[in-house]
């Protein structure tokens, strides 16, 4: 099989080469997966860069996080499937490869409705989205939501996810190209960070203490705006830091306004927890994708040899919504 291994880490996209390796084996409760297309992710650009290190039981030196494809070999005690059924799925490492292997309770059937390539932007988007929304955030209809990093695969899907729940959004973006975007898909009161202050902006217009929940990606920068939009018993979820990893925390507004604080990341959870992500995914958003209630973005479709291509665009910050390889 063909996968793309990082020889070494730094900056450098020579440092992610395609090559050969042998066939991987699937036994017990896995399942091989022959990949149709794969999602590029910020974790892997950290990877490549050696500040984000797969766990013990991933691939450490092929990076991936999401598939969509076709199940090809099963173990000796999987019952879930036979075989040949199309999925899709997030794993901890591994899918830049035209095989993996997963347990069978990390992979759900893909919606007829979905091409391979529209399916491939759908899990780790919509997965992460949704935990953090609705069982990390515990999101009620009605509810304003501000979405940092808003254009992105998470930030897309999960003001769609505001939408059909109910509930209001607030994103922020940079340029108003994705800021168009995303008006699109769901109504959003769009804030482009360049040019106006998110906090100043959603106090104007709903007044202060007025955010449920808010998804952020960027850490340090908007940590106190942050924290002083929540309302009494709002939820904070940390996603990212793409901002900055450092930030002083007011911790009078923790406690008079008794918020909830969470970072939140898929890929490091047991295997238990990972399972009963997937299974709110099939129970929550599958439905959705198969009505058209909510659908992917994909931002661009790119061969397996053109990685070095779909990576430098990931790291310029061009996309709005993922970036697609294709296997295939």
């Amino acid at each position: 099989m063909r996968c793309a291994v990082i020889k070494r880490f730094g900056k450098e996209l020579s440092n992610l080469v395609i090559e050969e390796r042998e066939d991987l084996a699937a036994t017990g409760e896995y399942v091989r997966v022959r990949v149709a297309a794969t999602a590029l992710n910020r974790a892997d650009l950290l990877q490549r860069r050696g500040l984000y290190p797969a766990p013990p039981d991933a691939p450490q030196d092929v990076p991936g996080l999401e598939f969509v494809g076709y199940i090809d070999r099963v173990g000796e005690a999987v019952t879930e499937w036979r075989g040949g059924e199309r999925v899709f799925g997030v794993v901890a490492g591994g899918s830049y490869a035209e095989q993996l292997i997963t347990h069978q309770q990390l992979v759900v059937a893909v919606p007829e409705r979905l091409s391979e390539h529209e399916a491939a932007a759908v899990p780790e988007a919509f997965m992460v989205a949704h935990d953090a929304l609705v069982t990390q955030g515990e999101m009620q209809p009605g509810d304003l939501v501000l979405v940092h990093s808003v254009a992105g695969g998470v930030g897309s899907a999960a003001v769609q996810l505001v939408h059909v729940s109910g509930g209001r959004a607030v994103g922020t973006a940079g340029t108003p190209q994705k800021l168009a975007a995303v008006s699109r898909l769901a109504p959003v009161v769009a804030v482009n960070y360049r040019e106006e202050d998110f906090h100043d902006k959603i106090v104007d217009l709903f007044g202060k203490n007025a955010v449920a929940v808010i998804l952020d990606t960027v850490g340090a920068p908007y940590w106190k705006r942050n924290l002083d939009l929540l309302k009494v018993q709002g939820s904070l979820i940390l996603l990212g830091m793409m901002g900055g990893a450092q930030a002083e925390t007011p911790l009078a507004t923790l406690l008079s306004k008794r918020l909830r604080i969470m970072g939140s990341t898929l890929r490091q959870r047991p295997l238990a927890e990972k399972i009963a992500v997937t299974r709110a995914f099939a129970n929550g958003v599958l439905p959705l994708l198969e009505q058209g209630k909510v659908r992917p973005v994909v931002d661009s479709i790119l061969s397996f040899a053109n990685l070095h291509e779909a990576t430098a665009r990931m790291e310029n910050n061009e996309n709005i919504g993922k970036i697609v390889l294709s296997l295939m």
